[in-house]
């Protein structure tokens, strides 16, 4: 048999296993498989495009329809008379400022709110550096001067802005948020001279674009510059859509094309529509392999054809071939174990008739072995690169650590100070030297063990800081003044468990009384520190007591109560722990008593000094 002067004869074993595949199965069923692929890939392409682009419009305009809707509630702040006051120049008492600030919470911000969960909070900000905010509805604790500072940035862009601006994301707290600012104009000069800022949760977004209808694929939201406004997978909010994928939806005049996902490896039909409103773009990903369902009876009979072409084959190449096939098919579910990164292989290699494969399956074992060794070379030398970078990142803190000069603060802070007194400012007096102490206080080794009169000194200073915070906030101290040399205590003891008062004695209400007393007893000497504030029940009791009073393992008790807070007890037991390491087992904290909505009482068991260590107390002129 001669094929264009080429004899069959003349071809090596290979050479005719190939010749006789290509000619009776590869090129009749790559023409038709190529054809059949084809056109039925595009009618279904044409096909899903047709039967989800309505849905993906519906989605677009429920978007805007939330955002206009958002927009119209804003209206109502626009020449509103306490808006107009408070963009006003005109100076404001103390007072005033707080009851404008109470009326505009209670009249317009909870009327903005009211029957709205998308709404975490509502921020007013002038150009007179006035703000106004209410995050009550925020999950968790917030830093709210991060907050303040943010929106003072925004109030920087104002002449940036359009009416109603959509700024993009942002995170209130660990919560990411939608953030949307509408000016706001002084009636009197006809400049915008404020802004409000309403930060949103993505819930109601989340709720648009997951309608039962969309079944079947993900729909997301970008923004302008390409970055994911909403993503059914919370770990790509924020993030920016790769650039080929963003350049093909900006480009392309089709409302929907191919793209291959570089994270999942997977071929995607994205359709896309873009938002004459909010400038957003809603994207749907609609795997290929979801479309190509009805082809499965096609395939089935594509396969049985190549079956037959198949035997009709094997009847030509007959044994000769089955005995390639046969360690091909061991080669192959070798190489299979190799890619999913299993190098142990089997020890015995097996002998063919064939010396060709023989060689084969040496070069094979030849080629793991070299793999595995060089894998496991680059695997410790990553290792070695990582060590070494660790090392440097730690060098560059120390050395930036290096460079702090915690003299600086004390000295800036007694400039503000000086300045205060001499503008007869003495509010701003005490608290400045209040914070320089505690900046002074808080350097030191934390596990020095000091007269309880000094950590008394720092609480007070503390406690005037947080009275500047809550007016309201009544602090009763009965403490025998000739005890507090007398008595040991451990630097930043006290401080922690009295700050645990104002964030978990108090959650959710404003403090309102703080009582630290002394009880002198026989073998030690008792702080004790009361609230008035929620109170525990009797689970929470247990819980508290149980940390405490656990003497090992007391991580087991704190993780054994699933239903707490993650950080309950832990500021607590951090407290009790460096006391009993530092005095004994006989002191430390006590939980005396806690009732709900009526307070809770702690008491701290200090030693008194020795003789010898009374009259070596050092006298702080701090």
């Amino acid at each position: 048999m001669n094929i264009q002067g080429i004899s069959i004869g003349n071809l090596t074993i290979n050479q005719r296993l190939f010749v006789l595949i290509i000619l009776f199965i590869g090129l009749p069923f790559f023409l038709l498989g190529s054809f059949w692929y084809q056109s039925s890939t595009e009618a279904i392409e044409q096909f899903a495009a047709g039967a989800n682009k309505r849905i993906i419009e519906q989605t677009n305009v429920s978007l805007d329809s939330y955002i206009s809707n958002l927009e119209n509630s804003t209206y109502p702040f626009i020449h509103n008379p306490q808006i107009q006051q408070f963009l006003s120049t005109s100076q404001l008492t103390p007072y005033a400022y707080f009851q404008l600030a109470t009326k505009v919470e209670n009249d317009l911000f909870a009327q903005m709110i009211y029957g709205r969960s998308d709404i975490i909070g509502i921020s007013l900000v002038a150009d007179n550096k006035r703000q106004i905010t209410d995050y009550e509805s925020a999950p968790g604790l917030l830093d709210m001067s991060e907050i303040r500072k943010r929106n003072l940035s925004f109030q920087a862009q104002l002449d940036q802005f359009s009416d109603f601006q959509i700024i993009g994301l942002s995170r209130v707290g660990k919560t990411p948020a939608l953030t949307v600012a509408r000016k706001l104009y002084d009636n009197s000069s006809f400049l915008y001279k404020g802004l409000l800022i309403v930060d949103l949760n993505l819930k109601q977004i989340g709720a648009i674009c997951s309608n039962d209808s969309l079944g079947g694929f993900d729909v997301w939201i970008m923004g302008r510059g390409g970055q994911i406004i909403y993503h059914p997978d919370s770990n790509l909010v924020g993030s920016i859509v790769e650039q080929g994928l963003f350049a093909r939806i900006q480009n392309q005049n089709s409302s929907f094309f191919r793209h291959q996902d570089a994270a999942s490896s997977t071929e995607k039909m994205v359709l896309h529509e873009r938002s004459q409103i909010t400038g957003w773009t809603v994207v749907a990903d609609l795997p290929l392999n979801n479309l190509i369902g009805g082809l499965i009876t096609q395939r089935n009979y594509s396969l049985a054809a190549a079956a037959m072409l198949m035997i009709i084959a094997l009847a030509l190449v007959g044994g000769f071939s089955l005995s390639l096939t046969r360690p091909l098919s061991m080669l192959q579910k070798l190489m299979a174990r190799v890619e999913r990164g299993d190098f142990v292989l089997p020890t015995k290699m097996n002998r063919f008739r064939n010396h060709e494969m023989t060689a084969v399956f040496q070069s094979f074992y030849s080629m793991t072995g070299e793999l595995k060794r060089l894998i496991r070379e680059v695997h410790d030398s990553r290792l070695k690169e990582r060590e070494l970078m660790i090392r440097q990142k730690e060098s560059e803190l120390r050395s930036m650590q290096s460079h702090i000069n915690p003299h600086f603060l004390y000295n800036s802070l007694e400039i503000i100070n000086s300045y205060a007194i001499a503008d007869d400012h003495m509010d701003i007096s005490r608290m400045t030297r209040a914070l320089a102490h505690m900046f002074r206080y808080n350097i030191g080794h934390a596990g020095s063990v000091v007269p309880l009169r000094e950590e008394m000194r720092h609480v007070q200073f503390y406690l005037d800081l947080q009275s500047a915070r809550f007016r309201k906030l009544q602090i009763d101290i009965d403490v025998d003044e000739h005890d507090l040399d007398r008595v040991k205590a451990v630097r930043l003891t006290l401080q922690p468990i009295i700050e645990n008062v104002f964030i978990h004695g108090y959650r959710g209400k404003k403090p309102r009384y703080l009582g630290i007393s002394t009880r002198a007893e026989g073998h030690y000497f008792a702080v004790v520190i009361q609230d008035k504030g929620i109170g525990m029940n009797a689970e929470k009791r247990r819980h508290i007591r149980g940390i405490l009073q656990t003497p090992e393992n007391p991580e087991d008790e704190l993780r054994s109560n699933e239903g707490e807070e993650p950080t309950s007890g832990i500021g607590l037991l951090n407290v009790h722990q460096r006391l009993q390491l530092t005095f004994g087992a006989e002191y430390g904290l006590h939980l005396v008593q806690s009732v709900p909505d009526e307070g809770t009482q702690f008491e701290v068991r200090l030693p008194y000094m020795t003789s010898e260590e009374a009259h070596h107390v050092p006298v702080n002129d701090d």
